[in-house]
């Protein structure tokens, strides 16, 4: 029981600390890269 207890108090901390990285990443990449979804490097 005491595992279990550790384990839901790491796993929100850790998925906080994930998710909020993966949004300040996605963010610079479209501060540097702002039309991302038109693929203006394969421009045919």
């Amino acid at each position: 029981m005491r595992d279990l207890k550790t384990y839901l108090s790491v796993a929100p901390v850790i998925s906080t600390l994930w998710f909020a990285s993966l949004a300040g990443l996605l963010i610079e990449i479209n501060r540097f890269f702002p039309d991302g979804l038109t693929l203006p490097f394969f421009s045919f």
